[in-house]
């Protein structure tokens, strides 16, 4: 993990939870057998996340204190190459997911209010977390960029405005701001091979 200076602390290393495995595991060979239609359709693999919330690994990363089961990356990362060997589009989505929840779980810039609203949401039912971070004329922030999005705050509350090249699992998630907000569009530009599930669709705003 990230500490709050910059420097990476190395995570205590334990053995993925043996039925965190298992579960995957059953769920790897049915989510096999969808990825050829999900990857030919380029259709968002929704049955494939109502069985991870069902099993339990939906919320995996999510702080055991606000009800998840507050596994590290060592353990996510196990779990996501069951998965990811079944259906890459389907690890991509949950992968970026299981980050978002590791951060929040480590990170003091979260409001407390809204760390705990999306935990909840992800462990009670269906709820996708991802940052959109890529830009035309930037690319990823990670490397130090300054983007070109712009949130400007307004009498009710905030305005954003710019455009992000993709965004995994961008069809059906919302960060901030809801899915489907008047003002938003997804700009339908992917088309990867082995990934068309993921919906790794640009953002504009």
């Amino acid at each position: 993990m990230v500490t709050a200076s910059g420097h990476i602390a190395r995570e205590p290393q334990r053995q993925a939870e043996p039925d965190h495995v298992a579960r995957a595991s059953l769920l790897a060979k049915a989510f096999a057998e969808r990825t050829p239609v999900y990857d030919r359709d380029g259709s968002f693999p929704f049955a494939n996340f109502e069985d991870l919330s069902e099993a339990g690994l939906l919320a995996l990363t999510v702080s055991a204190a606000l009800g998840g089961a507050g596994a590290g990356a060592a353990e996510a990362a196990r779990i996501l190459g069951i998965i990811g060997k079944a259906d890459p589009s389907t690890a991509l989505v949950l992968s970026m997911h299981y980050i978002q929840h590791l951060v929040m779980a480590r990170s003091s810039r979260w409001p407390t209010r809204l760390s705990r609203k999306l935990a909840r949401e992800t462990v009670d039912g269906i709820a996708l977390i991802n940052a959109l971070r890529v830009e035309p004329e930037l690319g990823s922030s990670a490397r130090g960029g300054l983007p070109a999005s712009i949130a400007r705050r307004t009498e009710t509350g905030w305005r954003l405005g710019g455009r992000k090249i993709y965004s995994t699992g961008a069809p059906i998630g919302f960060f901030l701001v809801p899915a489907g907000r008047p003002g938003t569009r997804i700009v339908e530009t992917w088309d990867h091979l082995g990934l068309r599930a993921s919906g790794s669709q640009g953002h504009a705003d």
